[in-house]
């Protein structure tokens, strides 16, 4: 059987979560990057990465200054 992805460790028995799990997921990367827009910054930095738009060193300073956000 899959396991949850949310990192709980549970058994589903169909789905990628057990009910509930996706939203707690999304709720505890919300709080640790603090807040959806940040969390939105994030992404598009890992695209930019992705893409070859940007080196890794870019990436890094990117992602420090989201996280240094208030």
């Amino acid at each position: 059987m899959p396991v949850c992805t949310c990192g709980c460790g549970e058994e589903t028995k169909r789905g990628k979560f057990l009910a509930g799990h996706e939203q707690k997921l999304r709720k505890e990367l919300d709080d640790k990057v603090g807040g959806l827009p940040l969390l939105a910054r994030l992404v598009a930095a890992a695209e930019l990465y992705a893409e070859g738009k940007i080196g890794a060193e870019d990436l890094g300073r990117l992602v420090k200054l989201i996280f240094r956000q208030d």
